[in-house]
């Protein structure tokens, strides 16, 4: 028998307060806690399958804004340590020979991603040779994509109070792409969107896809693949990718499996949200 609704393992991905420590007199800005980034749908037990690069936590300083050759910084720094308000850029030094950390986004991260991860994943600098970048604090969004750029998987999530973008020719343009249509994998569930029952988001998917595992037919479980739903309900393809528009359906009794379009779909039980492909 599957597992109720109420039974499936739900993640938290509201931010705890970090402590700050007082040390000789020297006040130390604080760091962002890292926040659990999966499931947040209400319910679901599928396997979450979403990319983390994380190897460390968060760093323990936080460098001032700077300009000119920039100001070093570590690849486990994240900009919620910046303390910077909406607009402020920093221009922040990444030394050679980095490691990957965790990214949450794609063209506009969450506050606490690893800013140096984030700059290789938008092809600005190499974990090789590091290099200076410069970011501007940005809003919180409701929704952040995620993708495969330049060896960094991204991973997807859902409203967060603060972002960051990297300062470019091309920044308000990328931007705008965001806004418009959120980059996601062939894995990603619709699990990060919120809203009330007819609510549609918009979601880019790339080309030459894998298929991901889909609960239903024409109306899908929450946590089923977005991309293969879409080829299911015969919207794109593998092999082009491309835009789709999902709009969000209460939870069902039930849910039929079929065989469309080259994906095949399976059945499940009661499940709390669900999905149609417009």
């Amino acid at each position: 028998m599957p597992p109720s609704f109420q039974s499936k393992q739900k993640q938290c991905h509201q931010r705890r307060t970090c402590v700050l420590l007082m040390l000789a007199a020297l006040a130390l800005a604080d760091s962002g806690c890292s926040k659990l980034k999966n499931d947040t749908s209400g319910g679901g037990g599928h396997t979450d399958t979403s990319s983390d690069n994380s190897n460390t936590g968060p760093s323990s300083s936080a460098p001032a804004a700077s300009t000119g050759s920039g100001t070093p910084t570590t690849w486990e720094a994240n900009a919620t340590s910046l303390n910077g308000a909406v607009g402020q850029t920093f221009t922040l030094a990444c030394s050679p020979g980095g490691a990957a950390h965790s990214v949450w986004g794609s063209d506009v991260y969450t506050s606490d991603s690893s800013i140096c991860t984030a700059a290789v994943h938008s092809g600005l600098i190499t974990y090789q040779q590091g290099g200076t970048v410069t970011i501007e604090m940005r809003p919180g969004r409701p929704i952040y994509g995620c993708s495969e750029r330049n060896g960094v998987t991204s991973s997807p999530y859902g409203s967060y109070l603060s972002s960051f973008v990297f300062k470019t020719p091309d920044t308000e343009a990328v931007v705008r792409e965001a806004d418009e249509q959120t980059p996601v994998l062939w894995n990603t569930s619709a699990t990060m969107v919120s809203g009330e029952n007819g609510k549609t988001w918009k979601f880019k998917c790339p080309a030459n896809g894998r298929e991901g595992t889909v609960w239903g037919t024409d109306t899908y479980t929450i946590d089923s693949s977005i991309c293969s739903a879409a080829v299911h309900a015969g919207k794109l393809t593998m092999e082009s990718g491309g835009s789709v528009t999902i709009e969000l359906r209460p939870g069902e009794s039930a849910y039929k499996g079929s065989t469309r379009n080259g994906i095949k779909t399976n059945d499940y039980g009661t499940y709390g949200r669900s999905f149609v492909v417009k």
